[in-house]
């Protein structure tokens, strides 16, 4: 869910007005890099034994080891804090049109610091519970949206230049970037082995239905109509003609889909930022680093609001800093630890 709600929401506009028909390349790339990644995070959680802090300062420095937590926190509450504006704009255009965007912002604030406060298996399960209540009702609606595909919205096929692709397969991989989330719960799984197979599963998954969506999307809308289009997925469920007509405001009800999925996501940015400082400040609770991570997300929630050009601002920092410093922080600590113990076994040889 932290990785369906908002790439299924965002990404389909995005890659049609990028790439066209192009843009389910543009999925399976951004899903290969999403596989490379992984691997780096299955690499470094093979030499995590206490958690993912320890990991950093034993083997980059205590130096580099806060500065690559500092980079983490910067993109969790970044990412707390967007989730929060989209949350509240989806709130207010679908679901609660004359209410208060501060009030709606502040009650899912509080919302998201219980469910902090209440761990992650207790989370999980509710989860799991909404999932297939929700992602039901999502497939049912798929396939009654199919009937008015027009395939011939899907030419010109293979037409985009190297720059749209990449472009389009980075946009894709941008929102596969909670999966880092990986490396800081190997303290709370039973089976951490099965950490980076379940990380494989669930991108695979929300990439093949990101795919089936955009199909629908593209032969519902066509490409131009899509590109301008906000949130197209919610805009097709608003379109989806259920037999007997006995439900006109479907859209509605399959709003809750995409609420419940970005209402996890910020879940999730609140618990990894409030983890990350109680680390790094060596706090004993998580009561006040749970309160500082919800002020500054919701003044980054409402500085997107206030000024729109922040939002350029969030996706520049996406692409340029957060992306790459995802792949350079996992390359770092593995060079680091490979250095190391070639240094303690050259040590070891000698004696």
């Amino acid at each position: 869910m932290d990785i369906f709600g908002m790439s299924s929401l965002m990404l389909p506009g995005m890659l049609s007005s990028m790439s066209g028909a192009d843009g389910i390349f543009c999925l399976l790339l951004g899903m290969a890099a999403g596989a490379l990644l992984l691997c780096l995070v299955g690499a470094n959680l093979k030499h995590i034994r206490k958690d993912y802090y320890s990991y950093m300062k034993e083997t980059a420095g205590q130096f580099f080891g806060d500065i690559f937590m500092v980079f983490y926190f910067l993109y969790f509450v970044s990412l707390c804090g967007y989730v929060l504006y989209q949350l509240t704009t989806l709130s207010l255009t679908w679901l609660l049109p004359d209410g208060s965007r501060v009030g709606i912002s502040l009650i899912l604030l509080l919302l998201a610091m219980y469910g902090s406060a209440r761990g992650i298996e207790g989370r999980a399960r509710v989860y799991e519970i909404i999932f297939w209540f929700l992602g039901i009702p999502l497939a049912i609606m798929l396939l009654f949206a199919m009937s008015d595909v027009n395939t011939a919205y899907y030419t010109p096929l293979v037409s985009s230049d190297v720059t749209a692709l990449v472009e389009g397969s980075v946009a894709a991989l941008v929102f596969l970037l909670p999966l880092t989330t990986l490396l800081f719960l190997k303290p709370f799984c039973r089976k951490p082995e099965k950490m980076v197979s379940c990380g494989n599963v669930a991108m695979v998954t929300v990439v093949l239905l990101n795919i089936v969506i955009y199909l629908v999307l593209l032969g519902v809308f066509g490409k131009n109509t899509m590109g301008v289009l906000e949130r197209p997925v919610i805009t097709l469920m608003g379109m989806v003609n259920l037999p007997g007509g006995f439900f006109t405001r479907q859209d509605v009800l399959m709003t809750a889909v995409w609420f419940f999925a970005l209402f996890a996501l910020l879940n999730t940015g609140m618990f990894q930022g409030t983890l990350v400082l109680q680390q790094l400040c060596q706090m004993p609770g998580n009561r006040f680093s749970l309160w500082v991570v919800a002020v500054i997300a919701f003044a980054i929630g409402k500085g997107f609001f206030d000024h729109s050009f922040l939002m350029e601002v969030f996706e520049t920092y996406q692409v340029w800093v957060a992306l790459p410093g995802m792949f350079l922080i996992l390359l770092v600590l593995l060079l680091a630890h490979w250095l190391r113990a070639d240094k303690k076994g050259r040590k070891g040889g000698n004696v």
